[in-house]
């Protein structure tokens, strides 16, 4: 009995470990759906220190973007995180929520338009990390 418990237990660490590990941009589709591809990436940083990647992915079909953010601190606890993706010439889309692994996923159609995204990641402390682009990109 206990040799079940314990190889149980270690399938499930294995189980866990292997989703925490997932590299979002070889795996946009997790985040997004089918068709979605990695275009631009930022590092979320408080001072020195990773928080996180904020992901914008691009669908060329549908042509759509998509904005999620994959926390690599705090990892399983739950924090507020907020996402963003503004179209240029058109509107800004985000959501706000607590969450313990990833935020996100935010679409917006995008065809033909520039595009700037951020996200934030807060600490149970309160502390922010903040990433994302500033500046109009993506154009297409």
């Amino acid at each position: 009995m206990l040799r079940k418990t314990f190889t149980t237990a270690a399938l499930t660490l294995v189980a866990a470990t292997s989703l925490v590990a997932i590299p979002a941009a070889a795996n946009a589709e997790v985040y997004c759906g089918a068709g979605y591809n990695v275009v631009h990436q930022s590092d979320m940083h408080n001072y020195t220190k990773s928080w996180g990647t904020v992901y914008l992915a691009y669908n060329s079909s549908t042509g759509k973007n998509c904005v999620t953010v994959v926390k690599s601190n705090y990892v399983g606890t739950a924090t507020w995180t907020n996402v963003t993706l503004t179209v240029q010439g058109g509107s800004s889309y985000g959501v706000s929520e607590t969450v313990k692994y990833y935020g996100g996923p935010v679409y917006a159609s995008a065809r033909g338009a520039c595009v700037k995204y951020s996200a934030i990641i807060e600490a149970p402390s309160g502390a922010r990390a903040i990433g994302g682009r500033s500046t109009w990109g993506n154009c297409g």
